[in-house]
């Protein structure tokens, strides 16, 4: 066999070695795995793939929450089979976890395509929603699709919200700078960048763009992008009869009253405005400070402490609806309300009384800290966001090499990074993403105390 022909055996081996593999690989990105509702059944629970985020799962006051992960947790006690959460960071994972078998049902805010009905099925709408611009307010908003002309707007790439963006350039005539955000960044995560002025502009359905404006009052979200899209629950496409199942079960429940009081609870409430300060007159500062008083003397309190968390939560409203169900002068969760014996309809005197024994429980959970003036301060944030993100902070504080038995400068900046998923993806973290206002939250309430001593 001379040199050339030695060559041209070796490149058309190598041609059908590069084939068979390439086939391969080809064979496992379509396979689909054969897992339906009698096999989920047999292995005894029912896997969501899911993002962290605060419209699909989240975890707040100790308690698992998210729009999507309690609609999913009735269809699991509907059908009796347990419910298995799988955080899945990056977004591309999500369907081919699905299809190899790793989860069973995809909760990500989806809404229904065409081109994504050939490579997952999708479920009954829960939904409808619009796609909004989001951006802080200025004297320079973008008030119509039609100004993004020559604008920077961040998302995901092949992500519907790109698709969108793409075809809005065709619909304006005219180029807009499309630049793509790493792929485990999910959309609250932009809007993250948005508020500390990392980026201008981004996109979101206007289910999640509500919320993150009830986070933050600066976020300007008026401006639609899109028509009105229906969003749903991503399935196997070898799963008809689990999808029969959720799609009876939707059908039924998106129609019920468990379902109005749920969207209620996320979507349609009032947020209360609280100021940080309150002028004292004549020596009173409630109509409950008789209630106030007899609470805080029973746990060794001082009053003002307890008025002020509560001036912070409702300014002394015992009606008061927050975010998530959170209820009343002190804004129990509905489950912790239970545990504490109280609920929405329960007297202010109940409503303190419990909430001074919830507060002296957590603050007995921070015996480690030596100081009184920065247990307090633990005990507050534990309050706002649940005792595990705080938990989760101090265990980064002492990773990152900073004190965590104290709050100022350390433990309170880790919290702070805790909506950086460079941070909540991390092995100390157990509690995941927390993008609320404990460290804000902890000085206001301690402003509005010394204001009051």
């Amino acid at each position: 066999m001379n040199k050339i022909q030695k060559i041209l055996l070796f490149s058309v081996g190598l041609f059908l070695l590069i084939a068979c593999e390439t086939g391969t690989k080809k064979e496992v990105e379509i396979e689909i795995k054969t897992i339906d509702f009698k096999e989920i059944q047999k292995k005894g629970k029912l896997t969501v793939l899911t993002e962290n985020s605060s419209l699909s799962f989240f975890e707040y006051r100790e308690k698992n929450l998210g729009f999507e992960y309690e609609i999913l947790e009735a269809f699991s006690k509907h059908i009796g089979i347990p419910l298995e959460i799988k955080v899945v960071p990056k977004y591309s994972n999500l369907r081919r976890f699905l299809n190899n078998g790793e989860g069973d049902i995809i909760a990500a805010n989806l809404a229904i395509t065409l081109s994504g009905q050939k490579k997952i099925k999708f479920s009954h709408p829960y939904y409808f929603s619009n796609q909004l611009l989001v951006q802080v307010k200025s004297d320079s908003l973008i008030l119509d699709a039609s100004e993004l002309i020559g604008k920077e707007v961040m998302v995901r790439k092949n992500t519907i919200y790109d698709r969108r963006l793409r075809a809005l350039q065709e619909e304006i005539g005219g180029h807009i700078k499309i630049k793509y955000a790493k792929e485990d960044l999910i959309v609250e995560d932009l809007i993250e960048k948005i508020l500390k002025g990392e980026i201008k502009y981004t996109i979101a359905h206007e289910n999640l763009a509500r919320l993150s404006k009830e986070e933050h009052p600066k976020l300007d979200i008026k401006t639609k992008v899109s028509f009105k899209q229906r969003i749903a629950f991503g399935l196997r496409l070898k799963s008809p009869e689990l999808k029969k199942k959720l799609d009876e079960f939707l059908q039924k429940y998106c129609e019920s009253e468990e379902y109005k009081v749920l969207k209620h609870k996320y979507f349609d409430f009032i947020p209360e405005e609280t100021g940080e300060i309150v002028k004292v007159g004549r020596g009173k500062i409630s109509q409950y400070d008789k209630f106030f008083k007899q609470a805080a003397k029973s746990a060794g309190w001082d009053w003002k402490f307890l008025a002020a968390i509560a001036y912070k939560e409702s300014r002394f409203n015992p009606y008061a609806l927050g975010a998530h169900g959170a209820f009343g002068i002190m804004q129990f969760m509905p489950n912790t309300g239970n545990d504490f014996g109280v609920n929405p309809m329960s007297s202010p005197e109940m409503q303190i009384t419990a909430g001074m024994k919830l507060i002296n429980r957590i603050y007995q959970t921070w015996t480690s800290i030596p100081d009184k003036e920065q247990r307090f301060k633990f005990t507050l944030a534990s309050y706002n966001s649940g005792p595990c993100h705080i938990f989760d902070a101090q265990a980064l504080a002492k990773a990152e090499g900073l004190n965590p038995e104290l709050w100022d400068e350390n433990v309170q900046l880790m919290v702070e990074k805790l909506s950086d998923p460079t941070y909540y993806r991390r092995t100390e973290v157990k509690c995941g993403a927390y993008r609320g206002h404990a460290v804000k939250y902890v000085e206001a309430v301690i402003r509005i105390y010394d204001s009051w001593k």
